[in-house]
């Protein structure tokens, strides 16, 4: 006499092979249908699966069928959008832009400058320049200054006087009102482009002083002059 199937071996079933399937990723199509046929393979014939939960597993693989359908066209969409932004990222080239950084190209003879804004007015501002290895090799006291944009100029010069080779430089500006407290202070570099890269994933603007910033840090595109 053949021993019917028990619930528990139906139930035992069901969880191995969803056990299986549902791992730290999502279901997909193929794992759904494993776990669909190991379920009727597995029910119990004193106590088959309902019409109704039939039903309602074939309404779930549509679910599924259409979240891969969505998944793939969103996909699709997200690449043509991506090719898209990034042909009009090329089309900076040649263009003066000013971004959000703190990066100083200096030519080893011309002093630089770079513009600040302040959110406040603040009594005292002073600003860190560094070499490419990040120390500090001059330190400019600005003094107080009123809340909006101002220009800090460097020389080129250490704090011994000694002009520095050329190079790319960063300048780190610190100021505080009457009251002891931080100055939010927002730096820009204003260049014109010379190269957009995506080797980062994302457009990548170069300068032709140097600074290279991602296109999220563009605050600003000159136009074209009218022509005559």
């Amino acid at each position: 006499m053949t021993t019917p199937i028990t619930s528990s071996t139906n139930s035992s079933a069901t969880n191995s092979a969803t056990d299986a399937t549902t791992g730290s990723q999502p279901m997909d199509r193929e794992a759904f249908l494993k776990l669909l046929v190991a379920q009727i393979s597995h029910q119990d014939p004193l106590s088959p699966m309902q019409g109704t939960e039939f039903v309602t597993q074939l309404s779930q693989f549509a679910i599924v069928e259409q979240s891969i359908a969505q998944s793939s066209k969103l996909d699709t969409l997200s690449t043509q959008i991506g090719g898209v932004a990034n042909n009009e990222a090329t089309s900076l080239v040649g263009k003066r832009v000013t971004m959000r950084g703190h990066d100083l190209a200096f030519d080893g003879v011309t002093a630089t400058t770079s513009a600040v804004t302040l959110d406040a007015s603040a009594q005292k501002v002073s600003a860190d320049v560094l070499d490419a290895n990040g120390k500090v090799v001059r330190t400019i006291d600005i003094g107080s200054r009123p809340q909006g944009a101002c220009t800090i100029t460097w020389d080129g010069k250490d704090n011994a006087g000694n002009t520095l080779s050329k190079g790319t430089y960063s300048m780190k500006v610190r100021a505080t009102a009457a009251d002891g407290k931080t100055v939010n202070t927002t730096q820009t570099v204003a260049g014109t482009v010379t190269k957009v890269s995506f080797e980062k994933g994302y457009p990548e603007l170069t300068l032709d002083n140097g600074s290279t910033g991602p296109i999220s840090d563009l605050s600003a595109v000159e136009g074209q002059p009218a022509k005559p």
